[in-house]
Formats: C-alpha cells, sequence, structure tokens
C-alpha cells in the first residue's frame, strides 16, 4: 500500500512548479515561455497571472539601425547617461548584478529591473520598485515588461526598428491595486507609461543619434565614468551616420 501511495505522489506535479506556470489571458502577447529558464517564470507567474494593470503600448520606430539599438540595450548604464547629459530624460540607471540594473527617475520612481530573457527580437524584464507621489504616499510592487522589436524600412528607405511594448504589473497594497484596476483607467494608462518610460529615453536616443550622429558621439566621450571600451564601440557604430552627414 506504501509503494502505491508513494507511486501515486510521484506523478503529481510540486506546489512551486505549478506555482510558476505563467498563464497569458491576452491572445496578442506572444512571450517566449518555452524558452524561458524556470527561475525567471517563477518571478513572472505571480505578477502575469494575477495583474493590477496590463497594456500593449502603440508600436514606435526608432530610426537607426539595429546593431546600435542593441548596443543601448545591452549598454542601459551608458544609454542612461548619455541620454540624461544630452537633456532627453532624467532617468539614472546603475548596475546593481550581472544582469539588474537600480533606476531612478528622479520623479518618485525607483526601482530593479532584471533582465530574465533575450533573444534577437524579444527581451522579457522584472521590475520590483516603488512611487512616491504627493497623494498617496509610497506605492510598491512589481511587473513584467516584454520589448518585442523588429527591422523595418523608413520611409527614406533606411533601416529602422520598430517596438513594441507589452506591460503587466501588479500592486503590493490590494486596497490601492482594487481602485487602480476598477475605478481609475487613467491611472492604470500612468503606471503602464512609468513601466516604459526608461525604453522610451533609448528611444529618444536614437532619434537624436539619426539627426545628429557627430553630437551624439561627441557627448558620449564626456560622460563622467563611463567604460572607454564601450564609449569606443558606440562611436564605430555610429561611423556610417558620421560618414553620411559629412
Amino acid at each position: 500500500m506504501l509503494i502505491a501511495l508513494a507511486s501515486a505522489l510521484s506523478v503529481l506535479p510540486p506546489v512551486d512548479a505549478r506555482a510558476c506556470d505563467v498563464r497569458v489571458d491576452d491572445p496578442a502577447v506572444t512571450f517566449p515561455l518555452d524558452k524561458i529558464d524556470r527561475p525567471a517564470l517563477c518571478r513572472m507567474a505571480p505578477v502575469v497571472n494575477d495583474y493590477t494593470t496590463h497594456r500593449i503600448l502603440p508600436p514606435y520606430a526608432t530610426p537607426i539601425p539595429k546593431p546600435v539599438y542593441d548596443f543601448m540595450l545591452d549598454h542601459m548604464v551608458l544609454s542612461s547617461a548619455l541620454a540624461r547629459k544630452l537633456e532627453l530624460a532624467d532617468y539614472r540607471i546603475a548596475r546593481v548584478g550581472p544582469a539588474a540594473f537600480h533606476g531612478d527617475d528622479n520623479a518618485g520612481s525607483e526601482g530593479v529591473i532584471t533582465l530574465l530573457y533575450r533573444d534577437t527580437t524579444r527581451r522579457v524584464y522584472h521590475m520590483k520598485g516603488s512611487h512616491r507621489g504627493k497623494i498617496i504616499p509610497e506605492i510598491t510592487g512589481e511587473a513584467i515588461i516584454l520589448l518585442s522589436y523588429h527591422v523595418k524600412a523608413g520611409a527614406d528607405g533606411r533601416e529602422q526598428i520598430e517596438t513594441r511594448i507589452t506591460t503587466y504589473s501588479r500592486l503590493d497594497n490590494p486596497v490601492i491595486a482594487t481602485l487602480v484596476k476598477v475605478f481609475h483607467p487613467l491611472l492604470r494608462r500612468v503606471v503602464n507609461d512609468k513601466l516604459a518610460q526608461g525604453f522610451f529615453a533609448v528611444h529618444r536616443l536614437g532619434e537624436l543619434m539619426a539627426t545628429d550622429p557627430e553630437l551624439v558621439s561627441r557627448q558620449a566621450e564626456t560622460v563622467p565614468d563611463a567604460d572607454q571600451a564601450d564609449v569606443e564601440a558606440l562611436r564605430l557604430l555610429l561611423l556610417p551616420a558620421l560618414k553620411r552627414e559629412r
């Protein structure tokens, strides 16, 4: 009897395994779940399965080649510092782990964002952070951000990157979560836009790279504490645009 009981229990999935199953109720969202490792899925599941807000933002096009776009995403510390120096954003990012960064928008929001998965056209991030506002002292929670992007031809025939951002957020305070979810659609939009603001800064930096690569290249050399190897790599990527400008 004990053998039969042990055999029956052995076929049941462990509780923690079931807790890490991500359930997506929006057919427009395509997470690469079969390629994401289990620890990352365990971070995603509580947010995606029980979200407070969810939004797919309208796609936008950044007029730069994909290698430059990939470089900016791979070097978020340099990208944020450069965007701040060029007065395109006030977002500050510092590396706190191999794939983790601390972000502060200088407007009450801060948190740690971790890259969970990446391939050539998608990146999945987990964010845990807080926001201090004037009306509500502090809101804390987690988010999952799916960044999907691909190459397309612009009106001038040049390569550009079309990006679509999908966000899920889960607020810790159940009362505030209910208010945001049920009564305040405007607040839902604000929450989701806040989550995407770091990527919008990359977009604005990319637009400036397309219109004035010389300025971006020159300012990159003056970013405090920047890794000079990264600065030189960025300058090399901008060379084709610099030659066209001249």
